[in-house]
């Protein structure tokens, strides 16, 4: 008996270091290619609430501000095809990469919920005078632009959403969030999260995105690559996950929002469905909606002409 039980406690003792102490025996490399490398000839890096945070602006400043807001993987690479033609439209465009993305910083101690992104958007605005501005988002930054419509409407002049994730898509349960933040949990999931995470993997990832495969070439790839060589890269994937409790936002939530609406939609979106889109005009009270054939989930890359001529009429739109 006594031996059964030396036996139980060396195996416990054992599935302790394991859990608790082996991750932190594993190196990780934290260092990185410095983002300024990656910089666009646009681009510039300022500071909002302490985190370097990566921004390209166009556009004469006096004109009506556009914000850009990205989804997971993207950045202010996404935008690429439409900044210019925006701005050319008498418009100040900006574009930045949201904390733990793109080139901006990664901090593990940033607050990375949507609520919190939505907040630190307004405090972009401050930092570059900005006081209401129409709010661009795709995917999940559609989901922040959500959240900021509801808690600083009085900064919105209107927003477009591109393929939101916002209706009908779901983020881990709660309790999720409170395993990832425990610290050893925290250093397997950087762990996995680089193992899993190839340059491979990521570009069927990205490609995915596409309704056409042979849409993504190897220049488009490198820049949605170019986050993933940042430092700290993963920090700010597994920051999403450990504080999305909350994100998600209620039909009755969404209905709140009374600022003019743009919806526009690639057809053939595998990530958040038309059907997803058609649900969220008709929740939001003012909204319509645009659709685009043989189009995924980027409508902004794979349709950047109609995109780009769709919200410039939006935009002058009285």
């Amino acid at each position: 008996m006594r031996r059964r039980t030396r036996v139980l406690l060396i195996a416990i003792l054992v599935l302790l270091f394991l859990a608790f102490v082996l991750p932190f025996l594993i190196p990780l490399d934290s260092s990185g290619t410095d983002p300024r490398v990656f910089a666009d000839v646009a681009g510039r890096f300022i500071d909002v609430d302490g985190v370097s945070t990566y921004i390209v602006e166009k556009g004469d400043p006096a004109e009506p501000a556009v914000i850009f807001l990205h989804g997971l993987y993207g950045s202010t690479w996404v935008w690429r095809n439409n900044l210019d033609a925006i701005a050319e439209a008498g418009y100040h465009v900006i574009a930045f990469d949201r904390p733990g993305a793109g080139l901006s910083a990664k901090p593990a101690d940033f607050n990375y919920s949507h609520a919190n992104n939505a907040d630190f958007t307004a405090h972009l605005l401050d930092a570059l005078n900005i006081d209401t501005a129409v709010i661009v988002g795709h995917s999940a930054g559609g989901n922040v632009l959500a959240h900021f419509a509801l808690r600083h409407p009085d900064r919105v002049a209107r927003l477009i959403i591109v393929d939101g994730a916002i209706l009908g898509a779901n983020g881990p349960p709660p309790f999720v969030g409170g395993i990832v933040g425990f610290p050893p949990i925290t250093r397997w999931a950087r762990i996995g999260t680089r193992l899993g995470l190839t340059e491979a993997s990521v570009r069927s990832t990205v490609a995915s995105f596409h309704a056409d495969p042979a849409f993504l070439t190897d220049i488009d790839f490198a820049g949605y690559w170019r986050a993933f060589q940042t430092p700290d890269w993963d920090m700010g994937l597994i920051g999403l996950t450990r504080d999305s409790a909350g994100n998600k936002l209620s039909e009755a939530q969404v209905a709140e929002i009374e600022a003019r609406t743009l919806l526009l939609w690639g057809e053939a979106d595998q990530w958040t469905s038309l059907d997803n889109g058609r649900l969220l005009a008709l929740t939001l009270v003012n909204s319509e909606i645009i659709t685009y054939p043989n189009t995924g989930h980027q409508p902004m890359e794979e349709a950047a002409a109609d995109f780009n001529e769709d919200v410039i009429a939006f935009l002058n739109a009285d």
